[in-house]
């Protein structure tokens, strides 16, 4: 049955288009700027629910809302700052960074600015394996910061994932460490850099728009279909991307990952 939609064939071509001659840089702000609009939206809607509440009452109620953690005696808002996110998002990669630790941006940023631009509240990064670098690696953050040593410890073992969560502004980062699978190992090698506009000179890498949309399909049938989310950043990735992405890549992937059927289709919506 095919999903309702409120935009027409031809809104969806002018907003396609629209994308596809956007700077990736114009993109990032975008995404600085959705963010800080849905906390100023947030806000407004505890503060409509309880006129009296205190910056440290939306702050705690976004937090559990949000991200699940709730504030127990700390979690003490930080000052508002522009494009909150995108500064936790680089303090973040700059340990990374600093640790001389491999990283990708993924996810539905990296979706965004690679395709059609839609609201997240966290971030999602894979990093190489770190053995030897797990404690290193918490000490380099803040008190501000919840990061659990032996969940980090416990990922780099497993090749599984943890959180690292700024409790003073509200803002997450999953961090998947590399599974030791073919396909990760190429979606690694592959990574691009791209440099912000607001800190140039300070690059960051991210996954290619083919390895973008191959994580969100396996994310998508992982699933079961239940969040179509995963389905519209691939088709916004499709259609802006049209004409300049490896197709015989795609298909080759998408095959040994058991996707291949999913991605056919994704075509034919996006393409029809």
């Amino acid at each position: 049955m095919a999903i309702p939609s409120d935009t027409s064939p031809e809104a969806d071509r002018v907003l396609t288009e629209a994308y596809r001659k956007m700077p990736p840089g114009r993109k990032w702000l975008l995404l600085g700027q959705m963010y800080q609009d849905a906390r100023a939206l947030h806000a407004a809607g505890v503060r409509l629910r309880n006129p009296a509440a205190t910056r440290r009452d939306v702050h705690e109620h976004w937090m559990t809302f949000n991200l699940g953690l709730p504030c127990q005696g700390g979690c003490e808002p930080a000052g508002e700052r522009p494009m909150q996110n995108l500064h936790d998002l680089r303090e973040v990669l700059g340990v990374f960074t600093a640790l001389d630790i491999p990283y990708a941006l993924g996810g539905s940023m990296a979706s965004s600015l690679h395709g059609i631009g839609r609201y997240t509240h966290d971030a999602d990064i894979t990093a190489e394996p770190f053995p030897g670098k797990e404690e290193q690696l918490v000490q380099s953050f803040g008190p501000d910061y919840y990061l659990s040593l032996p969940a980090v410890r416990q990922a780099v073992r497993q090749r599984s994932s943890f959180n690292i969560i700024n409790t003073a502004t509200g803002f997450k980062v999953d961090v998947f460490v590399r599974k030791d699978t073919a396909f990760e190992r190429s979606a690694m090698e592959r990574r691009i850099a791209f440099e912000p506009p607001d800190r140039p000179g300070e690059p960051i890498t991210l996954y290619t728009p083919e390895d973008v949309i191959l994580f969100k399909l396996v994310w998508y049938r992982l699933a079961e279909g239940v969040t179509d989310r995963q389905w519209a950043d691939v088709l916004g990735v499709l259609k802006v991307q049209a004409g300049r992405l490896d197709q015989a890549y795609l298909d080759q992937w998408a095959r040994d990952l058991g996707v291949a059927d999913l991605l056919d289709k994704a075509r034919g919506r996006a393409y029809e």
